[in-house]
């Protein structure tokens, strides 16, 4: 159902991203997974490396023809599974979303400083109240 996004790929995501005011910073084919149906690509995300051992899930997104068949619910499940740490963070205005799958708002002060960064430099110009979010695998 899965499988990593190719080049090819990005040229389509990038204008979904743009046109769903999603984080398009260091966009690369390495960092998503997409899912197809029929061939054609309905659906998509991404695990943002940061450094240190921080990792985002993000960059969810799923063509509006598809919306409302469950995409999104399985593209998060499966970043969550192939996520790299054990702390998957996420910053999102869909709070009420993302705590559907365990995700809890992190408290400012525990947000880690790249994320608090990215929340200052790209999130506030994407969309209004947006915040950092955690989810914590096996717990």
């Amino acid at each position: 159902m899965f499988e990593p996004a190719t080049d090819d790929d990005l040229t389509a995501i990038r204008e979904h991203v743009q046109r769903f005011r999603l984080d398009g910073e260091h966009l690369a084919a390495g960092q998503l997974i997409v899912a197809r149906e029929g061939g054609r690509l309905v659906a998509f995300g991404r695990i943002k490396p940061y450094g240190g051992g921080v990792f985002e899930l993000g960059t969810v997104g799923v063509l509006e023809p598809e919306r409302g068949k469950g995409w999104g619910d399985r593209v998060v499940r499966e970043l969550i599974r192939r996520f790299p740490a054990r702390e998957v963070y996420i910053t999102t205005d869909l709070t009420a979303y993302f705590e559907r799958f365990g995700f809890t708002r992190l408290p400012p002060d525990q947000v880690p400083p790249p994320l608090q960064d990215k929340l200052a430099r790209i999130c506030g110009t994407l969309r209004d109240g947006v915040v950092a979010m955690v989810l914590l695998k096996g717990a």
